[in-house]
């Protein structure tokens, strides 16, 4: 399995990963500006049960934003991950003074360490407990910050699956602390309530369930060393007996202005049997202010040993 695309889905920058965001947003008239990156990669695993090689372009994206000049802005991302491209953000953001600011659209949860995104990663996997976090939702978000602190709250149509029904709302919420420089606090919360489905043939009844996360993490950078640890209470995450948790530690660290290494193990457990520990190891190294390539090694340790493995992967990101 390519771990790099089982997401159905926001990190800091520091050290070696801001080379891959490095060049400045390309400005194609007064106020509106683009930004993108292109991702390729070539991928294998080695298990029992799935062995397989990949090899190609994984996806590209382009991001316009356009300034109103008054307080107002508006985000369009377009993304395509070799099945056509669809719109994966668009929403309008209202700076309405002393702190405050509102969003309203489709746009990403504000939960987890990691992001979504390849230029948003340290390395090219995503963490074992990713499969807890929520993605792309439509819905509004008011949001308020300092320089101690910030605060985040929204009404979604869906945490998880963006599902455009109104019936049912989920609710998210996040607290972050800044207490000294360079390190970050975050706690958050999210939630969403799936219906019970009905029996159909070979396919037994569901019941209903209302998937959700208390997600924690932190993040230390000094000088050329950045740490970041994450913990997630995972409720009943595709069904009843989904109840778990989840954990992330990583670091990485910036030798030069061009290479680092990222270290990171991860884990998850839920009631179900479900069941995975992972160690990856990747070096980095920035080509130019465009051009950014890593390595990775990873091993996973299932509860089901056919699926235990390791995993190979080489990247180039160009982004602009």
């Amino acid at each position: 399995m390519n771990m790099k695309k089982v997401m159905t889905p926001v990190l800091t920058a520091a050290s070696l990963l801001v080379a891959v965001n490095a060049s400045a947003d390309i400005e194609l008239t007064e106020g509106l500006t683009a930004t993108g990156f292109i991702d390729m990669s070539i991928y294998a695993v080695e298990n029992d049960t799935n062995p397989d090689t990949a090899m190609g372009l994984d996806q590209w994206e382009i991001d316009l934003m356009y300034d109103f000049g008054n307080g107002t802005t508006a985000r369009v991302d377009l993304n395509d991950l070799g099945d056509g491209m669809v719109v994966e953000q668009a929403y309008v953001e209202v700076d309405l003074g002393s702190g405050f600011a509102t969003k309203a659209g489709l746009f990403l949860s504000a939960l987890g360490y990691e992001g979504p995104e390849p230029v948003d990663l340290w390395q090219y996997s995503y963490s074992a407990t990713i499969i807890g976090y929520p993605g792309y939702s439509n819905g509004v978000a008011l949001m308020y910050g300092t320089d101690a602190f910030s605060m985040y709250v929204s009404v979604l149509d869906g945490s998880y699956d963006a599902d455009e029904d109104a019936e049912s709302l989920s609710v998210e919420a996040q607290l972050k602390l800044f207490p000294v420089e360079g390190l970050t606090f975050q706690a958050g919360y999210a939630s969403q309530d799936f219906d019970a489905v009905e029996a159909l043939e070979d396919v037994p009844a569901a019941e209903a369930y209302d998937q959700g996360i208390i997600n924690f993490w932190i993040e230390y950078t000094t000088g050329a060393l950045t740490v970041a640890a994450e913990y997630n209470v995972l409720m009943e995450i595709g069904g009843v007996d989904g109840d778990g948790d989840g954990y992330l530690v990583m670091a990485n660290y910036a030798f030069t202005d061009k290479f680092g290494l990222t270290l990171r193990t991860s884990g998850v457990s839920l009631d179900s049997g479900y069941e995975d520990t992972a160690f990856t190891i990747s070096p980095s190294y920035a080509i130019n202010d465009n051009l950014f390539v890593l390595l990775e090694a990873r091993t996973d340790d299932y509860n089901e040993d056919t699926l235990d493995g390791e995993s190979y992967a080489a990247e180039m990101i160009f982004s602009f």
